[in-house]
């Protein structure tokens, strides 16, 4: 790759180690080496920045917590910097049949559902119900919300690839179908 590139071989391993970020000559030395177009090195998926060989185990409890629209937030794998998904604990409170709030950011998102039942809005489809042990993946650049439904509050897994907001604001009854 080096004779190819003319990058050094030790640039090189660092790049592959997450120990350095190529600036953008090197980026463009690499795409002329590897016959691709600098566009598509930008594509999803195309760059993992997570840190080769890397792990974070999360301890019953652990995690950085924080109240957000959809309720308690509990961050997990928050000690690495450089990931691309989002795990998180959120205990949805029971409330209002129709949320607050409602948001919208890039990526996807995968819902399930630990305990209790929750209300999934979402942008253009009607408002459905989830239980204990279902799920839902979706496009999160949609608008979307949850609320508990039933006698208590609900637990759920999220997973989002992204958590950079592109809208949020207070749920008006036209903003998602009911």
């Amino acid at each position: 790759m080096s004779a190819k590139t003319g990058v050094a071989v030790s640039t090189l391993s660092k790049i592959e180690k997450n120990q350095t970020s190529p600036n953008f000559d090197v980026l463009v030395r690499l795409c002329e080496g590897l016959e691709m177009n600098l566009a598509e090195l930008f594509e999803a998926g195309a760059i993992s920045a997570f840190p080769n060989g890397s792990r974070t185990v999360n301890r019953l409890g652990e995690g950085v917590r924080y109240d957000s629209l959809h309720g308690e937030c509990l961050v997990l794998s928050s000690e690495l910097s450089k990931k691309t998904l989002m795990p998180r604990l959120i205990r949805v409170p029971k409330g209002d049949d129709a949320p607050t709030m409602v948001a919208a950011h890039t990526g996807e998102e995968f819902v399930y559902v630990l305990c209790g039942s929750v209300r999934f809005f979402m942008e253009p489809y009607r408002a459905i119900v989830l239980k204990t042990g279902e799920s839902v993946h979706f496009d999160a650049r949609m608008l979307h919300a949850t609320v508990a439904e039933g006698e208590g509050d609900a637990l759920v897994l999220v997973v989002s690839q992204s958590d950079v907001v592109l809208t949020e604001k207070k749920y008006v009854a036209q903003d998602l179908a009911t």
